[in-house]
C-alpha cells in the first residue's frame, strides 16, 4: 500500500467509479467513505477489497525500483455519437455535439517517496457536424427573451462550425503526499459532493483546469469522526465561440470578449459523524473573479472566509465588483445493512443582500439534487438495484415576482452579470451538464453481480426552463422542450484487464428547440414536431 497511496481513479475511468459506490453499500463492512469528494485515492478502498483487485490483476502491476515506483495507468478510449442533435453529459473534455466523438487517455504514474507525479495527458476529437442550433421562422422578441440567460454565460449551442482536434493535459499532476493528505499542482477533474449523475457545482462536465490544490487522500478520523475536504486555486478559461456557431443574431447575443482569465478559488468540507455510522454532512464554498480585477487586493485572492451577505462588505463595493459566489450544502446516508443510500445537495449563486434575505429567500437563484439507491439481494451474490435522481437547476418562481419580469440579469444557477463567463470552463458548467437550466428525472433499474452490471435507463429532460417561463410570462407562446430517453447500459470486464462500459439511449424531443408553429385550440398549447435522437457512449479501459 505504501508506492501505491498517490495513484487515484481519474473521473473517467469507466466501471470502478459506479462498482466502488455499489459495493459499499451492498458489503456492510465498508468504511467511512463519503464520496463527497473525488477523485478516489487508493488508499480509500478497504485494504481487503484494494487486494482482492490486485489478485485479479484489475488495477495492474507496479514496477518498484527501491527509488521510485512506476505504473502504467489505464488506456482508455470513450466514443460518444449524437445522430440528430447533442444529448450528454459528464464526459470530461467532450462538449454538446452532433456526429461522433472521441476522447482517448494514456500515461504513466510515478512516485519517489512522497512525490507524486501523474502525466496522464488526453486527446480529443469531435465531428461537430452542424445541426438545427434556432428555429430559424421565430421572430425576434423569441431571442430578446432567450439573451436574457444566454447573454450572461459562455454556453455556446455549438462549438464552432468545424471539426474538433485537441491534446489535452487531463486528468495529471505534481503533488506532494504528507499523511492522509496531499498538496500540488493538477489538471484532474475534480467532483464535490454526493450526487451521482449531476454534480451541481463541481464535476466531470467540464474538462479539468489548471489549479493548485490541498486536500485529504482519505477519510481523516478524529475524536469526532471522519473528515474529507478539498481547498483549490484555479484558473478558468473561455470557450472563445459566438453562442449561434454562424453567429446569427450577433446583434442580440453580444459576443462574450475573451480579455482576461477568471480566478476560481474552493473549499469542501465532509463530515462523517462518529455517532452515526453511514451519514456524512458537506459544504462547499467558491468564488471566481477576473483576473484584470484583482489588482494587488490579497482578499480577492482568499475570499473564501468574507460574509457571507453583501452588506457584510458594503452593498456598493459587492455589486461593482466582477466577482461571483456560489455556495453549496449537501448530505449523504449510506445505510449497508439495508443496502441502500439516500443524499441531497442544495446550492445558490450570488450573495444575499443580508441576513434577513438570506432566511426569507434562500431558493433565490437556487438548485438542488436528490437521489436515492436500493440493492436487493437475490441469489448467488446477484442483486437488483433501482437507482433514482432528480436535479432542478431551473429558477423558482419567486424570481419572476421578485424581479416582475424586468429584464434583469445573473438570477440563474450559472449565469452572472458580474462574471459574464457564468460558472464555467472552456465553455462548459462545472457542475451540472444540463446548461443553464434543466430539469432531469432519472430512474435506473440494473441487475449487477461484482463488476457486471446490466441496466435500463429512463430519462425526462425538461430544458432551459428559466426562459421558457420567463418567455412565457411575457406573452411569447413557446412550447416546452422536453427530452424523453430510454436506454440500457452494460458494464464489466469483458476479457482480461479490459473493461466495458457501453450505453445506447433511444431520445425523443418534444418540441425541439422550443419554437412550435401549431396552435392547439383544445389545450391551449403550442405544439412542434418532434426530433428524433439515437445516442450512444462506449467506454473501453485497458488495465496494464
Amino acid at each position: 500500500m505504501r508506492q501505491l497511496q498517490a495513484q487515484n481513479l481519474p473521473l473517467n475511468q469507466p466501471v470502478f467509479q459506479d462498482y466502488i459506490r455499489r459495493e459499499q453499500l451492498i458489503d456492510t463492512t465498508s468504511g467511512p467513505l463519503s464520496f463527497n469528494v473525488r477523485p478516489l485515492y487508493l488508499t480509500k478502498i478497504e485494504e481487503e477489497k484494494y487486494s482482492e483487485l490486485m489478485t485479479n490483476g484489475l488495477l495492474g502491476k507496479v514496477v518498484d525500483k527501491g527509488a521510485f515506483t512506476l505504473r502504467v495507468m489505464p488506456a482508455t478510449l470513450t466514443h460518444t455519437f449524437n445522430s440528430t442533435y447533442p444529448y450528454g453529459w459528464g464526459n470530461g473534455a467532450e462538449v454538446p455535439a452532433k456526429g461522433q466523438q472521441f476522447l482517448m487517455n494514456a500515461g504513466v504514474h510515478m512516485q519517489a517517496g512522497p512525490v507524486s507525479i501523474q502525466l496522464y495527458p488526453q486527446y480529443h476529437y469531435a465531428q461537430n457536424q452542424p445541426f438545427e442550433e434556432y428555429p430559424e421562422d421565430a421572430p425576434l422578441t423569441f431571442f430578446e427573451f432567450m439573451e436574457r440567460g444566454a447573454g450572461d454565460i459562455d454556453l455556446p449551442v455549438r462549438y464552432g462550425d468545424g471539426p474538433i482536434n485537441e491534446l489535452l493535459p487531463g486528468n495529471s499532476h505534481v503533488k506532494v503526499m504528507f499523511g492522509g493528505f496531499a498538496a500540488g499542482v493538477s489538471t484532474e477533474n475534480i467532483w464535490w459532493g454526493p450526487a451521482r449523475f449531476n454534480p451541481l457545482m463541481l464535476g466531470d462536465n467540464a474538462q479539468g483546469f489548471p489549479h493548485v490544490t490541498l486536500h485529504t487522500t482519505k477519510p481523516v478520523k478524529t475524536f469526532l469522526g471522519h473528515f474529507e475536504g478539498q481547498y483549490i486555486m484555479g484558473r478558468l478559461g473561455g470557450s472563445g465561440h459566438t453562442y449561434y456557431s454562424d453567429s446569427a443574431y450577433s446583434s442580440v447575443f453580444e459576443p462574450i470578449e475573451e480579455d482576461d482569465w477568471r480566478y476560481f478559488t474552493g473549499i469542501t468540507v465532509s463530515y462523517s459523524p462518529k455517532w452515526l455510522p453511514g451519514l456524512s454532512l458537506g459544504a462547499s464554498r467558491a468564488f471566481q473573479i477576473y483576473r484584470g480585477d484583482m489588482a494587488d487586493n490579497a482578499r480577492a485572492w482568499v475570499p473564501l472566509f468574507s460574509p457571507l451577505p453583501k452588506d457584510g462588505e458594503g452593498v456598493l463595493e459587492n455589486v461593482n465588483k466582477r466577482e461571483d459566489q456560489v455556495l453549496e450544502f449537501f448530505f449523504r446516508w449510506a445505510i449497508p445493512e439495508a443496502h441502500s443510500e439516500f443524499y441531497f445537495e442544495f446550492m445558490r449563486t450570488d450573495h444575499s443582500l443580508n441576513w434577513r434575505e438570506t432566511i426569507l429567500n434562500p431558493e433565490h437563484s437556487r438548485g438542488y439534487v436528490i437521489g436515492a439507491s436500493k440493492y436487493i439481494p437475490i441469489t448467488n451474490g446477484q442483486y437488483i438495484g433501482v437507482s433514482l435522481e432528480m436535479t432542478q437547476t431551473q429558477n423558482s418562481i419567486n424570481n419572476i415576482i421578485k424581479w416582475d419580469g424586468l429584464p434583469n440579469r445573473g438570477r440563474g444557477l450559472y449565469d452572472n452579470y458580474q462574471v459574464i463567463h457564468g460558472v464555467t470552463h472552456r465553455g462548459q458548467v462545472l457542475g451540472s451538464g444540463l446548461g443553464r437550466s434543466g430539469n432531469i428525472q432519472i430512474l435506473e433499474i440494473s441487475h449487477v453481480k461484482g463488476l457486471r452490471k446490466i441496466a435500463l435507463q429512463l430519462e425526462r429532460y425538461a430544458r432551459d426552463q428559466n426562459f421558457y417561463h420567463y418567455a412565457n410570462s411575457n406573452g411569447e407562446q413557446v412550447a416546452p422542450w422536453i427530452d424523453f430517453a430510454v436506454g440500457g447500459k452494460y458494464e464489466d470486464e469483458i476479457v482480461d484487464h479490459l473493461l466495458l462500459q457501453a450505453q445506447v439511449r433511444m431520445i425523443k424531443g418534444m418540441n425541439y428547440n422550443f419554437y412550435a408553429p401549431y396552435y392547439n385550440e383544445k389545450d391551449g398549447r403550442y405544439r412542434g414536431d418532434p426530433a428524433f435522437n439515437l445516442n450512444t457512449n462506449i467506454g473501453l479501459s485497458y488495465l496494464f
